[in-house]
């Protein structure tokens, strides 16, 4: 669905990734700045004060009321990692609250052995160093050990969104997710962004600016 001749642009969301925090999205933010209304929320489950962790379905579903809260009736979303699950979920379960949907390093099915080592790793890192950044480390550990079971492959084929899936090609881990997501998900294309790792929000700002401007102006 494009946007109709004379119309405010849709206002985009920007989803975080797990160990992100919404600052994550300052370069990406500050080239749109006034091209539309945007906005970078805590991910539902995610913000270090809240007491309950949300599963993806809770999280989409708190993300919905906290958009009709804002006035938004209709978004464009962009995620990264678990805030592409979450997109994936809301676009799935809420269909005509998306009209395009853009996800980076997304998962269908995260790899179990690869969510363990992550959460090994992270074990190891100072809690300090998370607190920096405005992310709790025992809610990151949490929601590790929650993404491991989740499974949004019966939601595809309900994304009525147009799709752009996006995965650095220094990303290995996530280049299966992200075609996975582009082959079950009806109106998707797959971009693999050269030299790029995983969270290219933070890594390839200016390279992902330009992709979100010709996708959803498109």
């Amino acid at each position: 669905m494009s946007e109709p001749a004379g119309a405010a642009p849709t206002p985009l969301v920007l989803l975080h990734g797990v160990g992100q925090a919404p600052m994550a999205w300052e370069d990406v933010v500050v080239p749109l700045y006034g091209s539309r209304r945007l906005l970078t929320p805590w991910v539902p489950g995610l913000r270090p004060t809240e007491k309950q962790m949300l599963g993806l379905s809770d999280a989409a579903a708190a993300l919905d009321q906290q958009l009709m809260l804002e006035g938004m009736q209709q978004v464009d979303v962009c995620g990264v990692s678990y805030g592409a699950m979450v997109a994936t979920r809301m676009a799935a379960d809420f269909p005509e609250r998306v009209r395009r949907l853009v996800l980076i390093a997304g998962q269908v099915r995260p790899p179990r052995l690869a969510m363990r080592a992550q959460a090994a790793a992270l074990k190891l890192v100072p809690a300090s160093r998370f607190a920096d950044a405005g992310v709790s480390k025992d809610r990151l550990l949490q929601v590790l050990e929650a993404t491991r079971s989740a499974d949004l492959t019966d939601a595809l084929a309900r994304v009525e969104a147009r799709t752009l899936v996006l995965v650095g090609a220094k990303d290995k881990v996530n280049q299966p997710g992200a075609r996975a997501l582009a082959d079950g998900i009806p109106s998707a294309r797959l971009r693999i962004v050269d030299g790029a790792g995983h969270a290219l929000n933070e890594e390839a700002p200016r390279e992902l600016v330009e992709l979100l401007r010709d996708f959803l102006d498109d």
